[in-house]
């Protein structure tokens, strides 16, 4: 990948000769780059025009490889600031606010091991260049909800967002319990209300069926095995 290659080399002319030598083993600086790409690209926003990656990258390193770090930490922070830039601008993603990168340890970790977390944090009211601001503090968001966890999110950025499996819905659902156009969210006021829209096999709100109902932070919807659930930023 071209923006790896340019990662490595940028990175060797800042510190020259001190990669060669301090990571020969552990953590390599590339594995942090290839995680931060994947993590970009699994945990998309994804609005009705654009899409959005996180700017706030935490990596949790062992005590051994936090400690090799050291020594270049800031020079490794600038090029994964970079990366993240480049990486969005590559697939035509929209950053928030301007890219961060935080080093954190873990004594639980061994040599070689390494977490990292990846989240939207906005930026100054004033965007950067090139880039789109946040939406509004009262947007709705759908987080889809898969093992437990959020792996993507959907937001509410029309007056009625229609969900199905049929590729013109704004939220497509490749379920196969979900009908082609199965239901819509409208924004009523301030509020958000889901309605069923005939579906075969029926919508759920916190397990019960529902033909309308107004969704509240944190109601989970069901439709056929897809789990959403609502949030607000």
């Amino acid at each position: 990948m071209p923006i790896l290659k340019d990662f490595e080399r940028r990175l060797e002319g800042l510190v020259e000769g001190f990669f060669a030598k301090a990571f020969r083993s552990g953590v390599q600086p590339v594995e942090l780059a290839k995680r931060l790409l994947r993590e970009m690209d699994a945990n998309q926003t994804i609005g009705i025009t654009d899409i959005w990656v996180p700017n706030h990258y935490v990596f949790t390193l062992s005590p051994f490889d936090r400690e090799k770090f050291e020594q270049a930490e800031q020079a490794l922070a600038g090029e994964l600031r970079q990366l993240i830039r480049s990486g969005a601008a590559d697939r035509s993603w929209k950053l928030v606010g301007p890219p961060e990168i935080e080093f954190e340890t873990d004594e639980r970790l061994g040599k070689g091991q390494f977490r990292c977390e990846a989240t939207l944090v906005e930026g100054p009211d004033k965007p950067l260049t090139g880039e789109i601001p946040a939406v509004s503090g009262m947007e709705g968001l759908l987080h889809l909800i898969q093992k437990g966890k959020p792996t993507r999110t959907y937001t509410l950025g029309k007056d009625v967002v229609t969900i199905g499996r049929l590729s013109g819905c704004d939220i497509v659902i490749h379920d196969p319990g979900a009908s082609r156009r199965h239901a819509e969210i409208r924004r009523d006021g301030n509020g958000y209300v889901i309605t069923d829209l005939g579906s075969t096999n029926g919508t759920m709100v916190n397990e019960a069926t529902i033909t309308e109902r107004n969704l509240e932070e944190g109601d989970r919807i069901t439709i056929g095995r897809t789990v959403l659930e609502f949030r607000r930023r």
